[in-house]
């Protein structure tokens, strides 16, 4: 396969397996792809202008026009831009798709070519310092107050494991639009919180029975049988829990390794694929479905809604509930500074970034496994009280047949969601998606580590 073509493949995103999930056989046309980097001052750059911006906002006129939305396509879909479009007469909005690491070269090079940027936190350690995003009064998030302590504070209740790496608190703030204050809770966000979820890794129960620790990425047992995601910054700390939890060393911090824990990381790894532990790496949503249910492997790193893909067509594929914590990832919806110039884009900037904390497009991306930053949002859009939310959020068994929001049926009745409810599988975090101090260096070892 071509680069370009890998990254069409990538562009096509979750939202082209929400969309085909219900047309396609296992390992037939399923067609998704998953893909899971400083530029130019604009004339909006600091916190006051935006502060100003979105006051001078709340009176300027309708906005007619189109509304350039930038993002990997988890949240881009047909019946998202639908949804939205019926609610706010005279806005087009307009998807730009791209892998991670092009969004996040799209902020720093083109700021211009896009006025939401839906992202994830890790991206901002490199796209914030340039200014070419706004940070947002937290008096302009309508549901600010409603945020899920998760995302605010690193814990749904005290005690439980915020986990290491790029955790939203601990980027959601700024000082201004060029500096993250780091765990400071100020009066300006960064991303306006959106989606976020628990990952970890499916197996095949039928071989392997239940399985909950990431230990098992790298039990000899399962040579040959193991793939990871092709992502050095997700695979990576995938299998750095893994070594820690088969007690081949410790880390100060996996969302953020130092250079002597990476060459040690990549002596053991590389030690493994050479003795055939990994059965190969996935780039794209469908590469992983193939992966598992062609039987050539039993357990690798996988998506959500993959699994749910799975188990609608009765493969015996689970998704654990590890022992030592999930890796989380969390995301939301930032302006480009440059909107902040016309006083009528700015509020339906602000419109849209806020609307995603509503019910309509919350309980669209329930129905797909995720969890919104506003939890009761998500309730609302699948129906409080209703299967739906039984099923997604409290962790209940489907009390009948589960439609996707494509209205393709996908979770069977008597189901229960692995991992069990939202307080469960979010109140104990291992590790977080992470930019890392030495991505240089985690993208050059990486690279060593597959051609060995």
């Amino acid at each position: 396969m071509s680069s370009s073509e890998s990254d069409d493949m990538r562009r096509m995103n979750r939202r082209q397996f929400v969309r085909n999930a219900g047309l396609a056989g296992i390992g037939l046309t399923a067609a998704g792809a998953l893909a899971a980097c400083g530029g130019s001052d604009s004339s909006s750059s600091s916190s006051e202008d935006t502060a100003a911006a979105a006051s001078s906002a709340a009176d300027a006129p309708a906005y007619q026009g189109v509304l350039r939305v930038l993002g990997i396509g988890v949240d881009q879909s047909d019946p998202i831009k639908a949804m939205y479009e019926k609610d706010h007469p005279g806005v087009t909005i307009e998807w730009t798709i791209k892998s991670t690491p092009e969004t996040t070269q799209i902020v720093l090079t083109q700021p211009d070519s896009f006025d939401i940027f839906s992202g994830y936190y890790h991206q901002l350690d490199q796209t914030w310092p340039a200014g070419n995003l706004q940070a947002i009064p937290t008096s302009a998030m309508t549901r600010f107050s409603e945020i899920s302590t998760l995302i605010t504070d690193g814990y749904l209740a005290e005690g439980n494991n915020p986990g290491q790496g790029d955790a939203p608190y601990r980027k959601l703030f700024a000082t201004d639009n060029k500096t993250l204050a780091g765990e400071e809770k100020t009066d300006f966000i960064t991303l306006v919180p959106a989606n976020h979820n628990s990952d970890s890794f499916g197996y095949n129960e039928k071989e392997l029975g239940e399985q909950n620790s990431w230990a098992i990425l790298v039990d000899p047992q399962l040579k040959g049988k193991v793939a990871i995601i092709d992502d050095p910054e997700i695979g990576l700390i995938d299998l750095a829990m893994a070594a820690e939890a088969a007690g081949q060393m410790t880390f100060v911090d996996k969302g953020n390794m130092t250079k002597a824990e990476i060459d040690e990381l990549m002596t053991y790894l590389i030690e493994l694929k050479k003795q055939g532990q990994f059965r190969g790496f996935w780039a794209t949503f469908e590469e992983s479905v193939n992966f598992m249910s062609s039987g050539e492997v039993l357990v690798e790193s996988m998506w959500s809604p993959a699994v749910s893909l799975l188990q609608a067509q009765n493969f015996p594929v689970r998704y654990a509930a590890p022992t030592e914590g999930y890796r989380g990832w969390g995301g939301g919806n930032a302006i480009a500074s440059h909107v902040a110039e016309d006083a009528s884009k700015q509020a339906a900037a602000l419109e849209y970034v806020n609307w995603w904390n509503t019910a309509g497009p919350a309980g669209n991306m329930g129905l797909q496994g995720y969890y919104n930053a506003v939890i009761d949002a998500t309730a609302q859009g699948l129906g409080v009280g209703s299967p739906e939310d039984a099923f997604w959020l409290q962790g209940e068994p489907a009390s009948k047949m589960l439609n996707d929001p494509f209205g393709q049926p996908t979770i069977k009745k008597g189901t229960v969601r692995d991992g069990g409810s939202y307080t469960d599988r979010c109140g104990d975090f291992n590790t977080w998606n992470s930019h890392m101090d030495e991505a240089d260096y985690v993208a050059q070892k990486w690279q060593e580590f597959k051609s060995a």
